[in-house]
């Protein structure tokens, strides 16, 4: 399943007497939303970016082919004028391959700084997961306390207070108070 910032934004959650406050997760959700929104964009971007260096490099693909396939007709004609093509011929090439190395170059760059940039964005978005579980797991620990606490406080049910019988609530009547 692909993952929108709509997604985010419209996502609910089930509302419960002791959940999370709603206005800050759903401020947390825009957040998550905005910053997803940013990298689709940078990705969709560098995509983009991507598909135009390749065709680029298709052309000087079909350019190289093309001088080759003069250089090959130019061989069938007289010596001298063979050898006036083969140099010419080779310049184009020559040409060519440093334009084509060049570009190559700056496309893998531009490669290798978009893998940066994603594993980045990659690392922060693990280390907010891993922030959310550290808050989730303490607030887990608080709640595991605080009923271990009022447990702790419990009047055990094999003990009777002076003067109760069975039957009788272990609690005291207002008016006995």
């Amino acid at each position: 399943m692909r993952l929108t910032p709509l997604d985010i934004r419209r996502q609910n959650f089930r509302r419960t007497m002791r959940g999370y406050d709603v206005e800050e997760v759903e401020a947390f959700l825009e957040m998550v939303a905005s910053a997803w929104e940013e990298l689709v964009e940078s990705l969709e971007s560098a995509e983009r970016e991507l598909t135009v260096l390749r065709a680029r490099v298709a052309d000087f693909d079909r350019m190289e082919s093309a001088v080759r396939d003069v250089l090959v007709q130019q061989q069938q004609s007289a010596a001298l004028a063979r050898k006036e093509a083969d140099r010419e011929a080779e310049l184009i090439i020559m040409d060519a391959e440093v334009k084509a190395s060049n570009l190559i170059s700056e496309a893998k760059e531009r490669i290798q700084i978009l893998t940066e940039v994603i594993r980045e964005l990659q690392d922060r978005r693990l280390s907010i997961l891993s922030q959310m579980r550290a808050f989730m797991d303490s607030q887990n620990r608080m709640l595991d306390m605080e009923e271990e606490r009022i447990r702790s406080e419990m009047v055990p049910e094999s003990e009777k207070l002076p003067g109760e019988e069975d039957g009788d609530s272990p609690l005291l009547e207002l008016t006995e108070l």
